[in-house]
C-alpha cells in the first residue's frame, strides 16, 4: 500500500475530478472511544455537516471495503510479485512482496511473530487502526523489542485488553478493536520468490489463549495473486451515493467508535445521524449527493503543506499519524492507505508527460552523480506507474530500476537512468532502463528503503528528471 504525495494526487487524478465536476460520480489517539454527543450542534447547515462526515469517514470506508472483499479476518494473505494487470491497490511497489491481515481484537489478543531471515533482506510490518494511523511499525532494522534476534514475537493487544504479557513477548496496544497488519518482505527477481514465500509461510499469527496452550500451527495462511478486479476500491467508493455513504460510515462506527480526540466533530456531525448505528435517513437525498460530489473534491484538490519540493520531486514527509487532520487523512488514505512512515521508507513522486503536443515520445535521464547515490542501509529503487498508479505494461516487463537487477554505474561511479519508451541499449545498459507509458503522463515513484539521516533531514535531495528532447 505505497505511496502519495500531495501535489501529485491532484495532477494524477485528474480524470477523476473532471467526472465529479461534471456530476459523475467516481472516484489516533488511544483511550475510551467517543461515547456519544455531548450536545447538539447549532444550525448548522445539512451540506456543510455532511461534507464533513464523509471528508472524516473517508478512511474508514476505504478499510472497511478492502476488509470486506479480503479472507476472514485473524489470517495472513501473502501475495505475489505485482504485475500491470494487478489492480486493487495503486502504488504497489516492485521490490516487495505485501502481507495483510485484518485484525479483530475484540474477543483477545494475537500474537503476532516474524521469523528470522538473512541478515541483508529488508522486511517491514506497519500496525495500522481503524483510522488509518500507523500505530507501529517493526522492521529488520528496527524491529522495536528488547529481546535479541528473531524470531520476533508480538503480542498484539485491543483497546479494552488489560492482561499479562509473557516477558518473552513484546507488547503492541492498538487503539482501535479493527486493525490492519501490513507486511512487506524485500525480493530480488522473480527467482527469489520461493525463498520469499518460504518467510511469508513462517510467519505466525495465533490467538493469544491458544499461543498459551501450545497450539502453535494455528496460523492459517495464503498466498495468492493481488486483487486483478477492473475498479480499484477508490472507484468503487465514488460509486457509492451519500446516503449509502455515510449509512455505511453508521454502521462501521459500531465496531470501531471514534477516537476521543473526534468527540467534538462528532458533536456536530451526530445532528444529521451520523454516529455509530445511526442513519442519515431523515436527510434529503440531494443535499447528500451533492455533499459527495463537494467532499470528493475537496479531497482531491488538496495539497500537502509540509511536502518538500527538490529537483522536481515530492517528499512527503508526515504519513504516519493524522490526529484531527481529517482532510490530509482522507486525501493520503484515497491515494494508498497504510502508507510507511518516513523513518521506514523515503518516497519521492514526480508525474511528466511522456509525449510532446504532436505525440513524439519524450526522453528522460536521471543521474545521480559520483558519491550521490541515495544514502539507505537497505536499497532504494524507482518505479514508473500510470496515472491511476498502475504498473506500466512493456515488452521488457521490466517495472523498476536500481534495486534488482542492480543498477550498472558509470566508470567515474555516477549512475544514469534512462526513462523512456524505446530500448536504449547499447548507449544505456537493459538494467538502467526503465520504460514508461506511449501516451498520457508517467508517475515516477523514487524509494529509499531504510533511509539514513541525511536523507530524512533533507540534506540529501533526488538529481532531477533531465529530458533529452
Amino acid at each position: 500500500m505505497d505511496p502519495r504525495a500531495g501535489a501529485l494526487t491532484r495532477r494524477s487524478l485528474l480524470g477523476l475530478g473532471a467526472a465529479i465536476a461534471a456530476g459523475a460520480l467516481v472516484p489516533g489517539c488511544g483511550g475510551e472511544p467517543w461515547s456519544g454527543p455531548a450536545h447538539t450542534t447549532g444550525p448548522r447547515d445539512v451540506l456543510a455537516l455532511a461534507i464533513e462526515a464523509y471528508i472524516f469517514g473517508y478512511p474508514m470506508i476505504m478499510l472497511d471495503m478492502m476488509r470486506a472483499a479480503s479472507g476472514p479476518s485473524n489470517t495472513i494473505e501473502h501475495s505475489v510479485l505485482p504485475d500491470p494487470h494487478d489492480r486493487g491497490v495503486a502504488r504497489l511497489s516492485h521490490d516487495m512482496v505485501y502481507s495483510q491481515a485484518w485484525l479483530d481484537l475484540s474477543d483477545e489478543p494475537m500474537v503476532l511473530q516474524i521469523p528470522g531471515m538473512e541478515p541483508d533482506r529488508y522486511w517491514l510490518f506497519q500496525l495500522v487502526d481503524g483510522w488509518a494511523n500507523t500505530v507501529h511499525d517493526l522492521s529488520s532494522k528496527t524491529p522495536r523489542t528488547s529481546v535479541e534476534g528473531p524470531p520476533y514475537t508480538y503480542v498484539v493487544t485491543g483497546p479494552q485488553w488489560t492482561g499479562d504479557v509473557p516477558s518473552i513477548m513484546t507488547r503492541l496496544h492498538m487503539p482501535s478493536a479493527m486493525c490492519t497488519a501490513v507486511g512487506r518482505i524485500q525480493i530480488n527477481g522473480t527467482a527469489d520468490a520461493p525463498k520469499v514465500h518460504q518467510w511469508q509461510q513462517q510467519v505466525k499469527l495465533i490467538p493469544l489463549s491458544a499461543w498459551m496452550r501450545g497450539e502453535l500451527d494455528r496460523t492459517v495462511s495464503r498466498v495468492h495473486p493481488i486483487d486483478r478486479g477492473p475498479e480499484p476500491p477508490v472507484k468503487r467508493i465514488a460509486a457509492m451515493d451519500g446516503r449509502t455513504y455515510l449509512d455505511r460510515l453508521c454502521r462501521v462506527m459500531l465496531a470501531d467508535p471514534p477516537a476521543p480526540a473526534d468527540a467534538p466533530l462528532m458533536d456536530q456531525i451526530a445532528a444529521i445521524g451520523v454516529l455509530p448505528g445511526g442513519t442519515v435517513d431523515n436527510q434529503p437525498t440531494d443535499v447528500l449527493d451533492e455533499a459527495v460530489r463537494q467532499a470528493q473534491r475537496r479531497i482531491i484538490d488538496w495539497t500537502d503543506p509540509t511536502a518538500r519540493h527538490v529537483n522536481g520531486w515530492e517528499i512527503p514527509i508526515d504519513l504516519a499519524s493524522f490526529g484531527t487532520d481529517y482532510l490530509r487523512r482522507a486525501a493520503n488514505t484515497l491515494y494508498t492507505p497504510g502508507l510507511a512512515p518516513l523513518r521506514d521508507i523515503l518516497y519521492a513522486n514526480q508525474q511528466a508527460p511522456t509525449t510532446d503536443d504532436q505525440g513524439r515520445p519524450h526522453r528522460y535521464r536521471i543521474r545521480f552523480a559520483p558519491g550521490q547515490w541515495p544514502p539507505v542501509d537497505a536499497f532504494t529503487s524507482i518505479t514508473a506507474y500510470d496515472t491511476q498508479g498502475f504498473l506500466v505494461p512493456n515488452p521488457a516487463q521490466t517495472y523498476s530500476v536500481g534495486h534488482f537487477p542492480a543498477a550498472v554505474p558509470a566508470p567515474d561511479g555516477s549512475v544514469e537512468f534512462a526513462v523512456q519508451q524505446q530500448d536504449p541499449s547499447p548507449t544505456i545498459p537493459q538494467a538502467n532502463w526503465l520504460p514508461i507509458p506511449e501516451t498520457g503522463d508517467v508517475i515516477l515513484t523514487l524509494r529509499l528503503y531504510a533511509p539514513r539521516e541525511a536523507a530524512i533531514e533533507g540534506k540529501w535531495g533526488p538529481p532531477p528528471l533531465t529530458r533529452l528532447d
